[in-house]
Formats: C-alpha cells, structure tokens, sequence
C-alpha cells in the first residue's frame, strides 16, 4: 500500500480536474448516444437536439481541457465539429431529412473524434 503522501501523487486540484474532464467526455459521449439514436429512428427533432447537445458538450469539455495555444490539433478538430455543424444545419433548414440524416452522424462522429483528442491532452 502507497502513502497519500508520497511525491508521485498528484495534488488533489489535478485530480478533481482529471474527473471533471472525464466527466464532461461522459457526458458528450452520452449526447452524441442520443444523437444516433434519433438516427436510427429518423426524427429531424431529435437529430437536431442531439447535435446541439453534443456540440455543446464537447464545447464545455474544450473549455475543461484548456488545450494549449500551439495544439494545432484541437484548432483544427474545433473547425471541423463547427463544418459539420453548418452543413447539418443547411440541411436542417431545407427539409432535407437524407441530408439531416447524413451529417448528423458526421457531426457526431467529428464530436467523438474531438472528445478524444481532448480527452489525451
């Protein structure tokens, strides 16, 4: 058994950090779960529910994670959820339910991919 007072052990500000990201990547995972789920029943409403719920998870878990200014990465993983995001949105707007459909899973995908990225940082 380790003492709590042993070197290697990270401050307890570092660990409530670490849960608290670990807990927002919980939560996006669970919005883009919703957003696949009104996929697979083909319902515009939840589509678009799901996809605002999982941006702004990932968006608040970007914010937890605090990525570094030179993590060229996160920038560019930022502006594809946001391209995914337009084009569903486009979608969305002309009634176009294959199309809703399509980028919908995109945009959880790109949130997923995100999450990670954040989540190794």
């Amino acid at each position: 058994m380790v003492a709590a007072d042993q070197p290697d052990d990270p401050p307890a500000s570092e660990l409530k950090h670490l849960l608290a990201v670990r807990t927002e990547r919980f939560a996006t995972e669970q919005a883009v779960e919703r957003l696949r789920q009104g996929i697979k029943l083909g319902r515009n409403d939840q589509i678009a529910a799901g996809v605002n719920a999982a941006i702004e998870s990932v968006h608040h878990l970007a914010h937890l994670a605090a990525a570094p200014p030179d993590d060229t990465t996160s920038a560019r993983l930022r502006a594809q959820v946001h391209e995914c995001q337009n084009s569903f949105q486009r979608a969305h707007l002309q009634g176009d339910t294959d199309g809703v459909i399509g980028r919908g899973e995109l945009v959880g995908d790109a949130v997923m991919t995100y999450a990670i990225h954040l989540t190794n940082l």
